[in-house]
């Protein structure tokens, strides 16, 4: 009488959960270009290298740009001109400031203070002119700068390279020069068949288990739900948010995603995908 009992008890288990078959893919793919023509001069990473955020990946030929930089480094070195304003303008003022004494005594000429104030005036407006050249010029380096820098292509994402697309030497106009997965988070596609809908919502935990490694299971979050049946198929789509800091899972590797949830009017939810695919005789004997 035991046996029955054991039997029942599972079969209710697995009601209260439904198992679909899913694909563990990468979160995005990113072509990785130049955003200016040019001439790769070495590309510093190889197919299947784990990359990190900020990390140089390629470089262009530099010659032309990193010559402005320089040029424009000399440029901006304006501190002695400076200087000489500064010491110009001063010593203006001191003598302003005399000849306005004498002419209170009747000992200078109002052409004397004329003058003087004339030369004030001068020298406050070189002094200011010598500063908004020096701007002009930090401006024009940092200029040049931007330019030598976008010679130097880097990573915008942690993640693992999945092509390399040129090689040093060739152009890269209009052409991507590698491609990058990001693997963590991971993403998780599942095909769910309508009689689900309504029931799975995002911030479910589901538990995953991948074809690789074998044995192997992972919690993962619902992300997002499709808010429409496909009514060819009768089915809508699930995304799932699986973890992977350590990059130990894989990406395209198949996977069966269990929910905590009943699959009504499916008598065997860990086969609806399979069943699906079968000729419609062979579902009549099943359903028998």
């Amino acid at each position: 009488m035991g046996v029955p009992l054991l039997i029942t008890q599972a079969s209710v288990l697995a009601q209260d959960e439904t198992m679909l078959d899913c694909l563990v893919k990468p979160d995005m793919y990113i072509d990785i270009s130049s955003p200016v023509d040019g001439i790769l001069e070495s590309v510093l990473v190889k197919k299947t290298d784990t990359v990190s955020k900020g990390q140089v990946l390629a470089k262009l030929d530099a010659g032309v740009e990193l010559a402005r930089v320089v040029v424009a480094e000399q440029e901006a070195l304006m501190d002695n001109q400076i200087d000489e304003k500064v010491i110009k303008l001063a010593y203006a003022k001191r003598k302003a400031g005399r000849i306005k004494g004498l002419y209170k005594e009747n000992a200078s000429s109002a052409q004397e203070q004329d003058d003087a104030a004339t030369e004030l005036r001068i020298a406050r407006t070189e002094l200011a002119q010598i500063k908004l050249d020096k701007k002009k010029s930090e401006l024009k380096l940092l200029l040049a700068q931007a330019e030598l820098n976008q010679k130097t292509i880097i990573s915008p994402i942690d993640g693992i390279v999945v092509e390399r697309y040129l090689m040093p030497g060739e152009s890269v106009q209009n052409q991507p020069i590698l491609q990058i997965a990001k693997v963590d988070p991971l993403l998780v596609e599942v095909v769910a068949s309508a009689n689900l809908f309504g029931q799975i919502k995002a911030g479910m935990a589901v538990e995953v288990k991948p074809d690789f490694p074998i044995n192997s299971s992972y919690k993962a979050k619902v992300d997002t739900v499709d808010r429409i049946i496909d009514a060819a198929s009768g089915s809508f789509t699930i995304r799932l948010v699986l973890p992977n800091p350590d990059d130990k899972l894989v990406g395209g590797t198949k996977c069966m995603a269990i929910f905590p949830i009943k699959n009504i009017g499916n008598k065997d939810s860990r086969n609806n995908s399979a069943d699906d695919s079968l000729p419609e005789d062979i579902k009549a004997l099943l359903a028998e």
